[in-house]
């Protein structure tokens, strides 16, 4: 397996792809293609606006197996070391399993009142506790072979081999 980080030329944008050729093609289409949903991305206006012939630069190749985050992590490398985050048109991180690129993840994407709808459900669920577990606990005959199982459990009961095997008799 081969990765590559690339940038574009003349322009402040670092990517990776396990495809060079393709992701070239993928660049240019969604560049000047006006029903791609990348159309209006601001470093493809940027392209467009300067007319900037689209050609990557390869930063970094790597060949043999490694994982998806070391892959993650080389990005980001170039990232920092580029500034294409501050300074280019990168919009989000190659990697953000840091806590610095959480808080910033959690204000991109509004996650404010996660920890408050988490201590809610808590609550209702302690009230309920009692009630869940009853509903839980009641059995039920299979419909299909006869048996007797949790009301909780009947669509899994109904897709295994007993139950399939039972109603054959039935």
């Amino acid at each position: 397996m081969v990765f590559y980080i690339y940038k574009i030329k003349n322009v402040n944008y670092i990517g990776s792809t396990n495809d060079i050729k393709r992701r070239c093609w993928g660049h240019k289409s969604s560049c000047w293609n006006e029903n791609s949903k990348d159309y209006n991305c601001l470093v493809y206006q940027y392209i467009r606006e300067k007319n900037i012939k689209i050609e990557l630069e390869i930063l970094f190749c790597y060949k043999g197996n490694c994982s998806n985050r070391i892959q993650r992590l080389v990005e980001q490398f170039y990232i920092n070391k580029y500034d294409s985050k501050n300074n280019g048109f990168n919009t989000d991180n190659a990697f953000t399993n840091h806590k610095k690129y959480q808080k910033e993840y959690k204000k991109k994407y509004n996650v404010k009142n996660y920890e408050k709808n988490k201590e809610i459900k808590k609550k209702w669920y302690e009230k309920n506790k009692e009630r869940l577990s009853q509903k839980r606990k009641g059995k039920i005959n299979c419909c299909l072979c006869g048996s007797l199982v949790r009301k909780s459990d009947i669509k899994r009961h109904q897709r295994s081999k007993r139950c399939k095997s039972l109603s054959k008799v039935y």
